[in-house]
């Protein structure tokens, strides 16, 4: 790091800088007036809102939330050469896992706090879809998906993740496109449409990495929050965790009752979590994460994810035995799924 930054940090964040380590995207800062993190961004606006959502929480009653510090002018953030650093201060505790349960049941809890405070939100970012940005999403990455798997199939020198990827990739893509031919016709739209209308923040990046436990826990990392349903969240985890858990009905049983201790589920929403669960997300993304060159996609870790996936795939198909009884076509509507 730049000497001249640090020297702009001291100045405008009032303390003296003692040692600088980085740590995934950000930067770690021990400082006479407490550690911090640092994190750029390349847009003001991205700077301010993730501040602003923080701030709006913290005066809507959440505690558990990001501590950012103002600069000596008064500004969320800090300009420096075409980026805008935001400093956060330092919380106490461990990041969690979801192979612990304990992890998981602190985890969910804290999703409920934050998703009952995440509401009424003004400022935030909205995705220009005319859809809902999670079904856009899935799209995108089957695509990516099924690009990567016919490349692998030309490929005659592949190694045993590779052989792994082709033989359960016809299993992956006939239950995404199943899920999605009832998402698109579910009202999953009109949902979305709602958290819009009510200005609901979603976190959108339910990695266990996110969650910092201790003894309070406190969901980090704004980068992604935007408008939307905060169904995509539940699921997301929801579909994390169980991967973790081979599918144990009870863990979602528990998971479940302890996040609508806070935000109660509607029957539609309930149905909903239930389909959408099905989508087998964390197939997919970890295959095109690795194939199309993240850096911190290690393929030995991804190697060893896939294969506990399809390992507990009968598990899985168990858990969703029956899960059309949630749904049925409406005959006087063109196209449509009731829950």
């Amino acid at each position: 790091m730049e000497y001249d930054w640090i020297h702009l940090f001291q100045h405008e964040w009032r303390c003296q800088v003692k040692s600088v380590k980085g740590l995934r995207k950000a930067f770690y800062l021990e400082t006479d007036r407490g550690n911090v993190y640092v994190k750029s961004y390349t847009s003001a606006a991205k700077a301010a809102w993730v501040v602003s959502l923080s701030q709006q929480m913290r005066e809507k009653g959440l505690h558990q939330v990001l501590d950012y510090v103002y600069t000596a002018g008064g500004l969320p953030y800090l300009p420096y050469k075409g980026k805008y650093y935001v400093a956060i201060r330092s919380i106490r505790g461990r990041v969690a896992t979801y192979a612990n349960r304990e992890d998981v049941l602190a985890a969910i809890r804290c999703l409920g706090d934050f998703h009952y405070h995440a509401r009424g939100i003004s400022g935030g970012p909205m995705s220009r879809t005319t859809s809902t940005p999670l079904l856009d999403k899935w799209e995108d990455r089957s695509g990516r998906f099924a690009s990567i798997v016919r490349k692998l199939k030309r490929n005659r020198y592949g190694g045993s993740l590779e052989k792994k990827i082709i033989g359960f990739a016809p299993l992956i893509v006939s239950e995404a496109e199943s899920v999605m031919d009832l998402a698109r016709r579910s009202p999953l739209l009109k949902e979305y449409q709602k958290a819009l209308k009510e200005q609901t923040i979603s976190h959108r990046d339910l990695a266990s990495h996110n969650f910092i436990v201790g003894q309070n826990t406190t969901l980090i990392d704004y980068d992604t929050a935007m408008y939307d349903t905060q169904l995509v969240d539940v699921i997301q985890m929801l579909n994390r965790v169980l991967d973790e858990q081979a599918w144990d009905s009870q863990v979602f049983g528990t998971m479940m009752n302890e996040y609508q201790r806070r935000m109660p589920f509607t029957d539609t929403q309930m149905a909903l979590s239930y389909l959408l669960l099905r989508y087998p997300d964390n197939f997919m993304r970890e295959v095109v994460g690795l194939y199309e060159g993240r850096l911190n996609f290690i393929p030995q870790k991804i190697e060893g994810y896939l294969t506990m996936i399809m390992k507990n795939w009968q598990e899985r198909a168990s858990f969703f035995r029956g899960f059309r009884h949630f749904f049925h076509e409406d005959t006087h509507r063109d196209s449509s799924i009731v829950v």
